[in-house]
């Protein structure tokens, strides 16, 4: 059900190799999958292993999701608040916590993403999951 385009995953890279300082697995590539109606999606092979102790899923930058690692999403959550006031830091937190679910994979490697979610990213069943540095991204394969 998934076609792949083409990856780069899983490769470490560290200090000293003049691309990223430490050790860092990335999600890159691109690829096809579907939803069903039920509302699951296969996560991609190589992203699997990064995703095993939780994940957190929400609203992305435009019509889609982002999909962080549990330790990824409360980095990113620290870097964003920081330096807020507290009025801008409410708004914040109002825009972004309530739209994101906390997700797990199941037995087959499948995640199952929130109704409000899918409608929000307009995804129908068929999906590209992008590999995007620190987290996935997933579109509408028609977008």
């Amino acid at each position: 059900m998934s076609e792949q385009h083409e990856y780069a995953y899983g490769k470490r890279y560290h200090s000293g190799s003049g691309l990223v300082e430490g050790s860092v697995n990335m999600f890159l590539g691109q690829f096809d999958h579907t939803i069903d109606a039920k509302g699951r999606m296969a996560v991609p092979a190589r992203f699997r292993g990064q995703l095993e102790k939780g994940a957190v899923i929400s609203k992305g930058m435009g019509a889609c999701l982002s999909v962080y690692t549990m330790q990824r999403w409360e980095e990113k959550s620290a870097e964003l608040v920081e330096g807020k006031t507290s009025e801008e830091l409410r708004d914040f937190e109002r825009r972004i916590y309530p739209s994101a679910s906390e997700v797990e994979l199941d037995g087959q490697g499948r995640l199952v993403i929130p109704s409000r979610l899918r409608t929000f990213a307009r995804l129908d069943s068929e999906v590209t999951v992008a590999g995007v540095r620190d987290h996935i991204e997933i579109w509408d394969r028609a977008t």
